[in-house]
């Protein structure tokens, strides 16, 4: 069994039909699991970029 896995995930809010929203006062599990995913990637993007852009700045010897 293969499995794919995402190199980037495209959030979208959509508002629903209702004006009001039942939020719980305590975020659930798998959101928090959500953006501490969401924030490592960004994390990981952002140190590859600045290693890409030091790589490209350095002087050849």
């Amino acid at each position: 069994m293969e499995s794919a896995t995402a190199k980037k995930l495209r959030v979208v809010a959509v508002r629903g039909p209702r004006i009001g929203c039942a939020w719980s006062p305590k975020p659930g599990r798998r959101f928090v699991n959500l953006v501490r995913l969401l924030a490592r990637q960004a994390a990981r993007d952002f140190v590859q970029a600045e290693t890409d852009s030091h790589t490209r700045d350095r002087v050849p010897e």
